[in-house]
């Protein structure tokens, strides 16, 4: 047991800060003042390194402003009555009169930035023990692609000043320029060009035989790195459309492969807990999950309240009109709610599932250190559908789509005899609404709905629907927004650059 303590140095004007580190069976480390490069470049902290870097990504998940809060309050992941101090800026009915603060516009770029950091130290430290791939590279890699894609699924478009020649990817032949955004196509690059140097990193790690990090197969696995790499591609090469790179790379996952953000139950916790079941500011009610799909396994959902009588679900009622089913008792480890919309709706709550998911660790257990899924086999199958769909090739479709249901031990679809078209509220009867369906369920509440909608120019925006009655009644038609402008910090703090108006 190796214990370090660091020199106590400031840099950035930071003020000194106090953490310990723990890497199991190998060093315990007391990390004094701001930590510097010198610091910092220690072969026994990379593990505690990369952990760290690791919370930035997953901070955008867990925390009650994150990315699946933004993403499902202006699409039909949840209903939310935009009362909390967070949804005021992104209400239901998509109303962005206003930029969104800082969250998690600030917090993804330092996911981004921390990952390239990771890869640039954890380079230099394991090159000087002879060592030219290490996992911890490639895990660092991923989370800056992981952190550029979610971005780019998010916003409409942002403003780099970091990472590979700070902004080396802004084009085929641009220079860096602070004074400009760029669109999604160019961060979907970034984050393309992230996952493909973490695939190779990857690869040489597995060719070399290198052991798994700290023994946590759950992130530092090279293997299944090397397969979160193929599925990173994928995503980001599907979201710039170039399909034969998405569907070659999707084609290397294993179908019941899962990779996720990792929550530690010492320092971090999932706000979906919290927040599902023990505040009202939003409920399942009303979603296609409860109204269209209430039987599928890969979202379960536990009714925490109900109406009392069924005259009472075609309106919006009031608390008098919503009974306790006492499932969510605080007894039964959930919050007591059950109540949402200021106590005008019954509160329905996300479980997902029992193998992966928002509220479920991998070993099974709900909890607030549940892990988040970031790359899925079950997912690159369905990119592979959408491209058979595209080819019109229903029977390649309905094969590939019943192999990720086979994953969840469901039962097979029939062949759709039709592509048909998407559509709201939808009803299931053609190869787009089944395709809907399927990528809708099973990225339920994971910050994935906003990319899909704008990419398919999807119904439930284009044709102004909203999910909330209150709010409709109230607001009127929604507005056709697909994607969220840049923040209000990036205006307030980069002077080169002059925010657009959105009102």
């Amino acid at each position: 047991m190796k214990t370090t303590e660091t020199r106590v140095k400031s840099i950035l004007g930071l003020p000194g800060i106090t953490a310990g580190l723990a890497t199991a069976g190998c060093v315990d480390t007391e990390l004094q003042g701001v930590i510097i490069e010198d610091d910092i470049e220690d072969p026994n902290l990379m593990v505690a390194f990369v952990r760290g870097i690791n919370s930035e990504l997953h901070d955008n998940m867990r925390d009650f402003s994150g990315v699946w809060w933004y993403v499902g309050s202006a699409t039909d992941d949840f209903n939310n009555d935009g009362t909390s101090s967070s949804g005021e800026e992104i209400l239901e009915y998509r109303n962005y009169s206003d930029r969104p603060g800082n969250f998690p516009w600030n917090q993804l770029h330092e996911a981004a930035w921390a990952g390239y950091y990771g890869v640039e130290i954890t380079t230099r430290v394991f090159a000087e023990e002879g060592i030219a791939n290490h996992p911890l590279t490639a895990r660092s890699w991923i989370i800056s692609g992981w952190a550029e894609r979610m971005m780019g699924e998010l916003f409409c478009e942002s403003v780099f000043n970091y990472g590979p020649g700070a902004g080396a990817l802004i084009g085929p032949n641009d220079q860096y320029d602070p004074s400009r955004s760029v669109d999604t196509d160019s961060i979907m690059r970034r984050s393309l060009n992230a996952m493909q140097n973490a695939l190779t990193v990857a690869e040489a790690a597995v060719a070399a035989g290198a052991p798994t990090p700290d023994g946590d197969e759950r992130i530092f696995d090279p293997v299944k790195l090397m397969f979160a790499a193929h599925g990173g591609i994928a995503q980001a090469a599907m979201l710039m459309g170039d399909w034969d790179l998405a569907v070659s790379h999707a084609a290397q996952v294993p179908d019941d492969f899962i990779l996720y953000s990792h929550a530690d139950p010492e320092v971090e916790d999932n706000g979906w807990f919290d927040v599902s079941f023990q505040n009202d500011d939003f409920t399942l009610w009303n979603t296609p999950l409860h109204r269209v799909f209430p039987d599928d396994p890969r979202a379960p959902w536990i009714k925490c309240g109900e109406w009392r009588s069924d005259t009472l679900r075609t309106r919006h009622g009031s608390s008098r009109d919503i009974r306790d089913t006492g499932l969510c008792d605080r007894t039964t480890g959930y919050g007591g709610e059950y109540r949402a919309e200021s106590n005008r709706m019954p509160l329905y709550s996300s479980l997902k599932s029992e193998t992966e998911g928002l509220l479920t660790r991998p070993d099974g257990e709900t909890g607030e250190d549940a892990d988040f899924p970031m790359v899925r086999g079950t997912e690159m199958l369905l990119i592979r559908a959408e491209k058979a769909l595209l080819d019109g090739n229903l029977a390649q479709f309905t094969t590939l789509v019943n192999r990720g249901r086979a994953v969840y031990g469901m039962d097979p679809i029939e062949a759709p005899t039709s592509a048909g078209a998407l559509e709201y509220p939808n009803a299931e009867d053609d190869a787009w609404s089944i395709l809907d369906r399927e990528r809708y369920v099973l990225m339920h509440l994971e910050g994935r709905r906003f990319a899909d909608m704008r990419r398919w120019q999807h119904p439930y925006i284009a044709e102004s629907h909203a999910v909330n009655p209150r709010v409709e009644a109230e607001n009127g038609a929604a507005r056709v927004v697909y994607c969220m402008p840049i923040a209000d910090i990036e205006c307030d703090a980069n002077a080169d650059f002059n925010c657009p108006g959105v009102g």
